[in-house]
């Protein structure tokens, strides 16, 4: 009779236990992890904090004088979407020298996390233009901040009326 048990059954039979016990872990009770992620983030919902954002600001500006004219903001006085709100910012500097921008913060001060982006450029990026589309809670500023290599910062505001929230 010939031997039915080799090592490729066993191998075999040892893969799909190691599957399995896998599968069970990574969907408990049938629910995907993003399904339970999302039943924990409703449970435990975090609500903006104001003076969080303010104390974020504060930080980033270091009691530094702001610089005026320094960002050029295209932003909309209102958004259907808070999902995607369109952002254009630039930063007038040269690009050369010390003229050009370390950071570039992007700010929501009424969503739960208050830091949206932070864009970082160095001498060699030709030109500090940034379009991209953000999730704004509700209606608020919209804060961009231009933390420059020389020491210098600017900061610009814009109010953005959201029809429909985001980051609920």
């Amino acid at each position: 009779m010939r031997n039915l048990f080799n090592r490729r059954l066993f191998l075999g039979l040892l893969l799909g236990f190691f599957s399995k016990l896998q599968t069970q872990n990574s969907f408990g009770e049938g629910n995907p992890f993003r399904d339970r992620f999302q039943s924990y983030r409703q449970t435990f919902r975090i609500e903006p904090d104001k003076e969080e954002a303010e104390r974020i600001v504060k930080n980033i500006l270091n009691g530094r004088e702001l610089v005026s004219n320094l960002i050029k903001l295209d932003i909309p006085d209102i958004a259907e979407d808070g999902n995607v709100v369109p952002v254009s910012f630039s930063i007038n500097c040269s690009m050369t020298g010390d003229d050009f921008p370390k950071r570039v913060h992007v700010l929501g001060l009424e969503n739960p996390f208050p830091e949206i982006a932070i864009y970082e450029f160095y001498r060699e990026s030709g030109k500090a233009d940034v379009s991209f589309r953000c999730r704004l809670r509700t209606s608020s500023d919209l804060v961009i901040i231009a933390d420059m290599n020389d020491g210098r910062v600017g900061l610009e505001k814009k109010y953005v009326d959201v029809m429909l929230g985001a980051c609920s």
